[in-house]
C-alpha cells in the first residue's frame, strides 16, 4: 500500500494508493509513505518526499499505465 500525504484534501482514484492530509495522518507502519509538498514533515517521519509537480507527474503516469488516462 502506498500512502500519499498531501497538504490539502485530495482524491486519487487509483487502486492501492491511500491518500491523507497533513492534518489527519493515519498509521504509517507497513506502508510506503510519500509526503507531498512538506519536506520537513517527510524528514521528521523519515519517509519519502515529492514536490506537488512530481506527485502530479507520478499519478498521471500511473493512470496511463493502468489505462485510465
Amino acid at each position: 500500500m502506498l500512502l500519499m500525504i498531501f497538504r490539502k484534501p485530495r482524491k486519487v482514484d487509483i487502486q492501492g494508493i491511500e491518500v491523507a492530509t497533513i492534518d489527519e495522518i493515519p498509521p504509517i507502519e507497513d506502508k510506503v509513505v510519500v509526503v507531498v509538498g512538506d519536506k520537513d514533515l517527510a524528514e521528521r517521519l523519515k519517509v519519502a518526499y515529492m514536490t506537488e509537480e512530481e506527485a502530479e507527474e507520478f499519478l498521471e503516469e500511473l493512470r496511463k499505465r493502468m489505462g485510465r488516462g
